[in-house]
């Protein structure tokens, strides 16, 4: 392919199609083409992922540990969740048949994000996906564990540092500036929700997420059928308000809850100032997909 050729290609990607044309442009000129034989490893655990594939055409079939966890084929992106993970042990990626891929430097990719957010933005949105797509395969607890205990804070309002302290703790920013961080913590929003009060229903849009520091939010799906609790040290809507998906599950608090409250929008203004935030927040959403794939993601029939 031809550079002209690659910028047409990537304009089909899922990702790619709704962002401005230069954008796709800048990625296909840092792309190159490769191919791969059936039977051989586009990634192999335990070696850094360098590159980040997207795939042409072929199958390729992502095992971890051991296990086979996803099946991938034409149009979709391999290697970007190990890479943006930064995780050694990674996974094994083995071509099911002839393939050819666009592949990228990972570091020219970053580069692209810092110069351009609207590409960022779509990624952090991807992966986002991905984790809902794995949480509702993932039996009825969609892979959440127990509720956490609550969080020890004084009776009264959090002023800005404490909200930063616990922003820095909880929510992935732990290698964010100082200034990022208080940026996003001069507009938290501390709210107290009684017993009963429902935070939404299963298709409401996903404007905003909570961070708990006491309480319990009651959580259930449909489509599978899935019942969950959330609270200190969780994140509540995050998922889908992430993936700009309508809410998957019905939340109701089922002990009074005190929270922080994110608005989406808010959040990503922030990170759009803030590169390592936004990247921070990306490596944490990577490694979650791993820790889920851990956990018994399978691949599609």
């Amino acid at each position: 392919m031809d550079r002209f050729q690659r910028f047409l290609f990537l304009r089909t990607m899922p990702g790619l199609a709704e962002v401005p044309p230069e954008v796709a442009q800048v990625i296909a000129a840092n792309t190159r083409e490769r191919s791969f034989p059936k039977g051989e490893y586009l990634y192999r655990s335990g070696v850094p992922a360098l590159e980040i594939q997207y795939v042409v055409s072929g199958e390729c079939e992502i095992i971890r540990n051991g296990r086979a966890v996803r099946r991938l084929g034409s149009r979709s992106v391999v290697g970007g969740v190990s890479a943006l993970a930064g995780e050694e042990l990674g996974y094994d990626c083995i071509a099911l048949e002839d393939m050819v891929t666009l592949a990228i430097a990972v570091e020219d990719s970053q580069e692209i994000f810092e110069d351009h957010f609207v590409l960022l933005k779509r990624v952090l949105r991807g992966t986002s996906r991905e984790v809902l797509e794995s949480r509702r395969k993932l039996g009825q607890s969609a892979g959440f564990g127990p509720v956490s205990e609550p969080f020890v804070f004084p009776n009264r309002p959090f002023d800005l540092v404490e909200r930063m302290a616990f922003l820095r703790k909880t929510f992935s920013f732990g290698d964010s500036e100082i200034d990022a961080i208080a940026d996003l913590a001069r507009d938290v929003q501390e709210v107290h929700l009684p017993k009963g009060e429902v935070l939404w229903n299963v298709g409401d849009r996903s404007t905003y997420f909570l961070l708990p520091l006491r309480g319990v939010v009651d959580c259930r799906a449909t489509d599978p059928d899935q019942h969950f609790q959330l609270g200190p040290s969780d994140s509540v809507g995050a998922i889908d308000a992430m993936a700009d998906e309508r809410r998957w599950f019905r939340a109701e608090v089922a002990e009074d809850l005190v929270a922080f409250r994110i608005d989406q929008e808010f959040l990503l203004e922030v990170l759009e100032d803030h590169f390592t935030m936004a990247m921070s927040l990306l490596k944490s959403i990577a490694a979650g997909i791993l820790h889920l794939y851990d956990q018994g993601h399978s691949p599609p029939p």
